[in-house]
């Protein structure tokens, strides 16, 4: 399995784009989340049109769901061919049909290629992957991801403060990306995870690693000084590929 980082960036960080990753697995790449500022991103470290082949989605804020027009627009310029799968819930696919019409999109014939549309599983199969997934604590209805393929497994929080069903799907995981805006909770932002909430989990949970992502743009220095008392823990680097 390689997880391929495209953004790590909170909403309105003007340095790092959304968050964002691709994870492959026997030549299938699936992307999680595709915000507002990821395209151009996608577009540089993946000019194929044909290279994802399917989208799944945590939740539906424009810093994880505003990309999708821009991309398939992109795609379809450039003439991908094959399907393109989209995993989601039935509020989330109710929601990217509205964001069609504000983009002038008609899915049925505005573009070069199908897509397949899919409701995110409790527990299921996308790929050669074995999907599970649970809530987290946030502001509209968001789903942690747990993918498996080849014996690993790789855990993807989305946004929001971790829940006993979200720590349950993380158990074992070999690498956890969760996300992490502050380094103390903030009474201001009740649904979002903070540092000294999540350091305890490789120890708690057996996770091999952790990266952190979502970081308030002003504390990244001050997060990062934190992660180096655990030397599982790091943020997230823009770029970075990881084998798993």
């Amino acid at each position: 399995m390689d997880i391929h980082v495209l953004g790590v960036g909170e909403s309105a960080d003007p340095a790092l784009p959304n968050s964002s990753v691709i994870v492959s697995a026997d030549g299938f790449r699936l992307m999680i989340d595709c915000g507002h500022s990821v395209p151009p991103v996608l577009w540089r470290e993946l000019p194929d049109p044909d290279a994802v082949d399917a989208l799944c989605f945590t939740h539906h804020h424009p810093d994880h769901c505003f990309g999708l027009v821009p991309a398939l627009i992109r795609w379809t310029d450039d003439r991908r061919s094959k399907p393109l799968g989209i995993v989601t819930t039935a509020d989330g696919r109710r929601q990217l049909g509205q964001l069609f019409q504000a983009g002038g999109i008609d899915p049925e014939r505005s573009l070069s290629f199908p897509l397949q549309w899919s409701e995110t599983p409790a527990e299921g199969e996308v790929g050669p992957f074995r999907i599970r997934t649970a809530p987290t604590l946030h502001a509209i209805p968001n789903l942690a991801i747990r993918l498996e393929a080849g014996g690993k497994s790789f855990a993807y929080s989305g946004d929001g403060r971790a829940t006993e069903e979200s720590e349950a799907l993380f158990r074992g995981a070999d690498l956890l990306f969760h996300e992490c805006l502050t380094v103390e909770p903030d009474r201001s932002q009740p649904f979002h995870a903070a540092y000294t909430q999540l350091s305890g989990l490789p120890d708690r949970l057996a996770i091999r690693a952790m990266r952190l992502y979502h970081v308030r743009r002003d504390l990244r220095r001050e997060l990062a000084a934190a992660c180096a008392a655990d030397p599982r823990i790091a943020l997230a680097i823009p770029g970075e590929r990881i084998a798993l």
